[in-house]
């Protein structure tokens, strides 16, 4: 390619960054992570959050917010601090990153929101709001002041469950059975005497790691025109990464459409008949099947 050729690509893709400037940035999305504390915590204490943005090709300079809900804080460096924290400050907190570039500041999307729960109690019990069947969840009943905990019993729905000297349980293959509100009591001796206290309720939801699919037919004016029916198999793939592909399958009439794919779509000629999907993560024996649905 000679000079003047490149010249000329290179000034176009200038010219389309500049009509459309945040185009490429639309799907750029920073993360928060916890750096200090938990995201369960006792009045008192302190929480470290840091706004992680996204990767870039070229090295940028970055400023950020933050926000609690919908209220914007008058915090702008890449860590939040909230220390001595109180009840009033838990909430779902999130971070939007600009990036300067000789053109204009580029924002992100805002960041998913990190839940933050500030305890006023004496226990609280650190679990994951979901779990996932045949998967272990793990759980961490703590005491304001750290005292040395002698027992801790862990409760689903006010119905005993584990007892154990050690805080941290683990529930090995869930079932749906295991769904419910839990909390856990801890109780320690202090100057011969034996205290006790119990965690607020927390709801644990268990979900099957592949869930029924829905087949949605899509019949626009843009499939229309183009003589197409577009098929979309729905549904939620809850192993946690890194999670092997679902393979989905699409049936017309009981006849194999195509082969199969892992994008969870497919177009088809116009035709009138019974329609269904199938899913599959053969690594792991997993198959779900939709309902038919007739066209």
């Amino acid at each position: 390619m000679d000079r003047m050729s490149s010249l000329l690509i290179f000034s176009t893709v200038l010219l389309i960054h500049w009509k459309n400037p945040l185009t490429y940035a639309i799907s750029y999305q920073p993360t928060v992570e916890i750096i200090t504390g938990h995201s369960k915590v006792f009045t008192g204490e302190t929480v470290k959050l840091k706004c992680i943005p996204p990767a870039t090709p070229y090295k940028s300079t970055w400023t950020f917010a933050w926000y609690n809900g919908p209220q914007q804080l008058p915090h702008f460096s890449q860590t939040l601090v909230l220390s001595n924290i109180k009840t009033k400050d838990s909430g779902k907190y999130y971070c939007q990153g600009t990036r300067d570039t000789s053109v204009q500041d580029i924002p992100t999307i805002p960041s998913v929101p990190v839940e933050i729960n500030v305890d006023g109690g004496w226990a609280v019990l650190d679990t994951p709001s979901q779990g996932v069947v045949g998967y272990p969840v793990n759980m961490t009943c703590r005491v304001r002041g750290n005292y040395p905990i002698h027992e801790v019993i862990l409760y689903r729905n006010d119905v005993e469950v584990l007892e154990q000297e050690d805080p941290k349980f683990i529930l090995k293959n869930l079932t749906l059975e295991d769904w419910g509100q839990y909390t856990c009591r801890a109780s320690w001796n202090k100057n011969g005497h034996t205290h006790s206290v119990i965690s607020a309720q927390v709801p644990v939801q268990v979900v099957e790691p592949l869930t029924k699919p829905t087949l949605f037919i899509v019949d626009d004016e843009e499939m229309r025109t183009l003589s197409k029916l577009k098929l979309i198999c729905v549904l939620d793939y809850n192993i946690p990464e890194p999670a092997p592909p679902v393979l989905y399958y699409f049936y017309i009439n009981n006849n194999r459409f195509g082969t199969p794919t892992t994008n969870n779509y497919h177009l088809i000629e116009r035709i009138r008949g019974t329609f269904k999907c199938k899913a599959v993560v053969s690594q792991l024996g997993l198959t779900q099947w939709s309902e038919p649905k007739t066209f």
